[in-house]
């Protein structure tokens, strides 16, 4: 009987979350105005460009900043294979270093920083997973 309790407010809770995390998705804001007074507007457009018009990663931590390019298959197989040689920290270490354009060497050095950014390139990386299912 508990057991069945404790499934029921895990799966309402679940449920709470997927909602809230579609909602999320479709209301974000980017508030690039931090990045377009430290690069410029400008700047951050000849990235994009140079980077096929692809969207790229901002990263904001605190007063720290990074400006990314957005990742090719070839980074997303050599972080995969690093995630399965040299574990979690070291393949998210291992493509910022690749993707990092420009910002501040803090959200690397700093173990608080680098755990931030640590969990917001994981979230980046896991949606660009694909949904499919077979029928």
């Amino acid at each position: 009987m508990a057991n069945e309790k404790l499934q029921e407010i895990f799966n309402n809770r679940k449920s709470k979350e997927e909602k809230k995390t579609k909602e999320t998705k479709k209301d974000a804001v980017k508030d690039l105005s931090p990045f377009e007074a430290r690069y410029t507007a400008k700047k951050l457009d000849e990235w994009k460009k140079e980077y096929g018009n692809r969207d790229l990663i901002y990263l904001k931590v605190d007063d720290f900043l990074a400006v990314l390019r957005p990742p090719k298959a070839d980074d997303l197989g050599d972080y995969l294979t690093a995630i399965g040689s040299n574990g979690m920290s070291k393949a998210v270490a291992m493509i910022v270093e690749q993707l990092w354009i420009e910002g501040d060497y803090q959200l690397i050095e700093d173990e608080d920083c680098f755990i931030a950014v640590f969990l917001q390139m994981n979230n980046i990386l896991e949606s660009k997973k694909a949904d499919f299912f077979r029928a």
